[in-house]
């Protein structure tokens, strides 16, 4: 039997308890002495939303996890992407915790300016760089010693994630440069070439004017998946106003990355209806 934090009908704190086994099946194989078999259950209805919302387990995206050349890094956004959609969507720990959580030697960066500058201010750049979501962070002190660490966990906006997605697709080479913003003018002269003409827009997901019930069959998949409930043309027109006229030029994977992306801060912004 679970138990979880609800709120009843009449708005009230409440406490949910469901099983998370409905029905179950076994089929045993025949004669005795036997031990292998297989069995088969279905969960809940209860069950499964828990699951959808776990907060135990997190979405990686695994282009940005390959993406990630700090270890410190990778646990940090591992962190954030179990953390984004809680709500409290923070973390906090003493210098204990924190090098635990970053699997930071206790030898190393003994001074913590040195373990700003070589771990949070690196693993930062780089989550902001490749992740779905910001990151930023609060020193608690006592007298000038630094004793504590709060990481707080932010979804970007529809155009910050678009342009991680184009981030995330670029070739890795120059990275590093494109986050320090030191990447270098290049003249490209021009060359004859023969172009290829581009693939059929009906063949491309391209987002609708009207209500995106009927507009390509993934749209309203992914806002009733990750909009929290909320009305999904409700979302949609909040995306259109914030995209303006961008979106005429989206399409396609950057289109359903953006989308996704929007839905989740939309929920994140104002909790669920």
């Amino acid at each position: 039997m679970f138990a979880i934090d609800d709120r009843s009908w009449r708005g009230k704190k409440a406490t949910l308890r469901f099983s998370l086994i409905s029905s179950s099946r076994e089929e045993a194989e025949d004669g005795e002495g036997a031990d292998a078999g297989w069995i088969e259950w279905e969960f809940t209805s209860d069950a499964r939303n828990l699951i959808q919302e776990s907060e135990t387990y997190a979405v990686l995206n695994r282009q940005a996890v390959l993406g990630f050349r700090s270890g410190y890094a990778l646990k940090l956004y591992e962190m954030g992407a179990l953390r984004l959609h809680r709500r409290q969507s923070s973390w906090r720990g003493d210098m204990t915790a924190l090098r635990a959580a970053l699997g930071i030697s206790p030898n190393v960066y003994t001074d913590f300016a040195q373990l700003r500058r070589k771990v949070l201010e690196k693993a930062k750049s780089e989550i902001d760089q490749l992740a779905h979501f910001r990151v930023e962070w609060r020193e608690i002190r006592q007298g000038r010693t630094v004793t504590e660490i709060e990481f707080r966990f932010e979804p970007k906006d529809a155009p910050s994630h678009l342009a991680t997605v184009e981030e995330i697709e670029r070739h890795a080479v120059g990275r590093k440069a494109r986050r320090e913003g030191i990447v270098e003018a290049v003249r490209a002269e021009p060359v004859a070439f023969s172009p290829t003409p581009p693939p059929e827009a009906s063949s491309e997901v391209t987002f609708p004017r009207g209500s995106i019930e009927y507009g390509p069959e993934i749209l309203p998949k992914i806002a009733k998946r990750h909009g929290g409930g909320w009305d999904i043309d409700l979302i949609a027109e909040a995306y259109r106003a914030q995209m303006g006229d961008r979106l005429v030029k989206l399409r396609g994977a950057k289109l359903i990355s953006s989308w996704t992306g929007f839905c989740e801060s939309f929920v994140a912004r104002r909790g669920r209806p």
